[in-house]
C-alpha cells in the first residue's frame, strides 16, 4: 500500500486499503488461498476442481508470511523483512566450519521478531553455534514459533525448538532455544575460535 500510495494516509481510499488488506490475509494463508483458488475455478470453469490442481504460490517467507516469487537460493533475502531465507541447497557456512566449537559461549545483545511487521525485542545472547543459539528474553517464546534474529554476530530467521526458566549474564528470564532455518554471519572469521599466545 505504502508503495503504490494506496495507504489513506497517502491519498488512497479506505475502501481501497480494507480490499489489499483482504487480499493479503487471504493470500499468504495457505489454507485460505486453496479456499479461494477452489472457488474462484468453479465460478470461472463451472466445473469441480482439478483434483491436481496446485496453488500458483507455494512458498513462503517463514517470517512475515510474504509470496515468495521462486524457492529461494543461498544468500536470498524476503523483500519485505530482510529476513535470510532457507534454500533447498546445502549452505556454505556448515561447510566452512567443519572444525568449529559445538557452541561458543557469547554474552551480546540479540534482537528478536516474533511478528513482522513489529517491534523488535531485547534478549541476550547465551552461546550459539553455526545450526543455532540461545539468548534469554523476558517473554516465554513458545517452541515451534518462527523469529527473525538480529545481533552483532549474525542476521538469521530461525525456529524456536525449546524455552526454560533460567538465569544467565546476570539477568533472569527464559532462555530460548533456536534452530536457524537461514543464517548471514556479519563476521564468520574468528566468530568461533579464538586464539592466542
Amino acid at each position: 500500500m505504502l508503495k503504490l500510495k494506496h495507504h489513506p494516509d497517502l491519498g488512497g481510499s479506505t475502501m481501497d486499503a480494507v480490499e489489499l488488506n483482504e487480499a493479503y490475509e487471504v493470500l499468504t494463508d495457505p489454507e485460505r488461498r486453496a479456499a479461494y483458488d477452489k472457488e474462484l475455478y468453479l465460478r470461472y470453469t463451472k466445473r469441480a476442481e482439478a483434483p491436481n490442481k496446485s496453488p500458483l504460490i507455494t512458498v513462503f517467507c517463514p517470517v512475515c508470511k510474504r509470496p515468495l516469487a521462486r524457492k529461494p537460493q543461498p544468500g536470498d533475502r524476503c523483500a519485505s523483512c530482510q529476513s535470510p531465507l532457507q534454500s533447498e541447497k546445502p549452505t556454505d557456512h556448515k561447510r566452512a566450519y567443519q572444525r568449529a566449537l559445538a557452541r561458543t559461549k557469547r554474552d551480546d545483545k540479540v534482537f528478536y521478531y516474533t511478528t513482522w511487521p513489529g517491534k523488535p525485542q531485547q534478549g541476550r545472547m547465551i552461546d550459539f553455534s553455526p545450526q543455532g543459539m540461545r539468548f534469554i528474553c523476558a517473554e516465554r517464546i513458545s517452541p515451534g514459533t518462527v523469529l527473525k534474529i538480529r545481533s552483532q554476530l549474525c542476521d538469521a530467521s530461525g525456529t524456536v525448538t525449546n524455552t526454560s526458566e533460567e538465569e544467565a549474564a546476570g539477568q533472569k528470564g527464559y532462555a530460548i532455544g533456536i534452530a536457524f532455518l537461514a543464517v548471514n554471519f556479519i563476521e564468520p572469521r574468528g566468530s568461533f575460535v579464538s586464539t592466542s599466545a
